[in-house]
C-alpha cells in the first residue's frame, strides 16, 4: 500500500513526501506499535481544504466542469459502542454495510468504478475499505494490492495524490479534491500543460499522475464503532469525506 502511494506523491509537487518507497524500505521502518512500522503510518500535517457543493444547474454556468455525485451514504461500522465486538469482527469497517446503499444509489456496482479514493490513516485501512466494499474479497486486500491495480497504469488506481500516507493528513478531504481534478483532467502534476488538461500518461517520477478517461471515482468510508462513515458516489463521479463515502461522475 505504501508503495503504491509513494509512487503516486513522487508525481505530485504538493505532496510532503515525494521519494518512492519498497516493500523492504517499509519492513526496515523503525516499529510503532507491532504490526505497523513508521511507513506504515500517515503524516500529521497542518492544513487546509475547500469543497464547493451547488446544484447541477448551477453548476452549469460556473467555470470548472462539474463533477455530479451520484451517490453518498453515512454508516457507523458497529450498532453501539459498548460491546462492539459482539457485532461482527473488530475489523469491520463500515463500508461493510454502506456498500448496500451507496451502490444502488449511484446505479453502478465496483466493476465500475474507476478510480478510489481511501481513508489511509495506515495502510491496513485502506485493504479493510476494499475488502469490505467488494473491490475484492474478504480476506484478498494484500493480494488486491500487490497486484499492481492501484497503481498509477493500473487498472483502479487509488489515492492518486499519495494521501495520508505521503501527501498531507486532510482527513479524507484530499482524496475527494484529488477525485475532482481526476474527473475534470486537470490533476496538478508534473506535466507542462497540465491545468489545460494536456497530460502525458507517463507515470514514471516527476511525470504524470492523471488517469486516462477516468470516468467515476468513489470515496470510500472508513469508520471505527465511535465515528460514523460516509460513502459517495459521483459521474465525472466522487464521495465527499474520511468518514464518507460518495460516488461521482462527469455528465
Amino acid at each position: 500500500m505504501r508503495v503504491a502511494h509513494s509512487k503516486h506523491a513522487s508525481q505530485n509537487p504538493k505532496a510532503l513526501l515525494k521519494q518512492r518507497v519498497t516493500v523492504q524500505d517499509v519492513l526496515a521502518s523503525r516499529w510503532i506499535v507491532k504490526p505497523l512500522h513508521l511507513l506504515d503510518c500517515c503524516l500529521e500535517t497542518d492544513n487546509a481544504t475547500c469543497v464547493i457543493v451547488t446544484s447541477a444547474e448551477r453548476a452549469r454556468n460556473l467555470k470548472h466542469r462539474p463533477a455530479h455525485i451520484l451517490g453518498v451514504a453515512g454508516r457507523v461500522s458497529k450498532p453501539r459502542l459498548d460491546f462492539h465486538w459482539a457485532h461482527g469482527p473488530i475489523s469491520r469497517v463500515a463500508g461493510y454495510y454502506a456498500k448496500d446503499i451507496i451502490f444502488p444509489q449511484a446505479g453502478i456496482g465496483p466493476e465500475d468504478v474507476d478510480v478510489t479514493g481511501s481513508y489511509d490513516a495506515f495502510t491496513f485501512t485502506t485493504m479493510l475499505q476494499l475488502e469490505e466494499y467488494g473491490f475484492c474479497k474478504k480476506g484478498e486486500g494484500g493480494a488486491y494490492v500487490s497486484s499492481g491495480v492501484i497503481e498509477l497504469g493500473g487498472k483502479r488506481p487509488n489515492n492518486t495524490s499519495g494521501s495520508h500516507l505521503c501527501e498531507g493528513y486532510t482527513h479524507g478531504m484530499s482524496m475527494v479534491i484529488e477525485n475532482v481534478r481526476q474527473l475534470r483532467g486537470t490533476v496538478d502534476d508534473y506535466c507542462p500543460r497540465a491545468a489545460e488538461g494536456v497530460h502525458t500518461y507517463d507515470y514514471s517520477p516527476g511525470h504524470c499522475r492523471q488517469v486516462k478517461d477516468a470516468e467515476i471515482t468513489m470515496n470510500l468510508g472508513w469508520a471505527m464503532p465511535a465515528t460514523a462513515a460516509r460513502s459517495s458516489c459521483g459521474e465525472a463521479r466522487s464521495p465527499l469525506c474520511p468518514n464518507q463515502s460518495s460516488i461521482e461522475a462527469w455528465r
